[in-house]
C-alpha cells in the first residue's frame, strides 16, 4: 500500500491510499505546477520576494546604468532549477516596470541571489513570462 498526498492549487492537501499496483494518474494541469523545470504561476509578492529584490537592485542598477527611489515588486513566478528563478514584476517608478530574472541557488551553498537578466520598458498590465 502506498500512500499519496495530492495538493490541488486552490484546495487543502488530500491524502489518499492506493495499491501499489493501481497507476497515480496526475492531471496535465497539476503536473505543470510541480514539475521541475516548469514556471509557475504568477502570484502576489511576498515579503521573501521583496527581499530577493532588495538584494539584486544594486546589480539592476549598476548594469541598467539608473537609480532607482521605488523598487517594490509586485508579482513573481518561480522556476525550480538546481535552486530557483524568479521572474519578478518590479515598480521602478510611477508607471514605470522592468521584469528581472534572479536565481538563488540551493541553501546550503550560501550564496545570495543573482540578477542573470532583466527587461525594461514594462507595464504594470505586461505578463510575466520565461525570457
Amino acid at each position: 500500500m502506498c500512500v499519496y498526498i495530492c495538493e490541488v492549487p486552490g484546495d487543502s492537501a488530500q491524502t489518499a491510499e492506493l495499491p501499489s499496483s493501481e497507476p497515480l494518474i496526475i492531471s496535465e494541469k497539476s503536473l505543470a505546477t510541480m514539475m521541475p523545470g516548469g514556471l509557475s504561476d504568477t502570484k502576489p509578492a511576498t515579503p521573501d520576494v521583496q527581499q530577493l529584490v532588495n538584494q539584486v537592485k544594486p546589480q539592476f542598477e549598476s548594469r541598467a546604468n539608473v537609480n532607482c527611489a521605488v523598487f517594490t515588486a509586485i508579482v513573481y513566478k518561480t522556476q525550480v532549477v538546481a535552486g530557483t528563478m524568479y521572474f519578478i514584476k518590479v515598480q521602478v517608478s510611477d508607471g514605470d516596470y522592468v521584469h528581472l530574472k534572479v536565481f538563488q541557488s540551493l541553501p546550503y551553498e550560501n550564496q545570495g541571489p543573482s540578477l542573470v537578466s532583466f527587461q525594461t520598458g514594462k507595464t504594470r498590465d505586461d505578463p510575466l513570462t520565461y525570457f
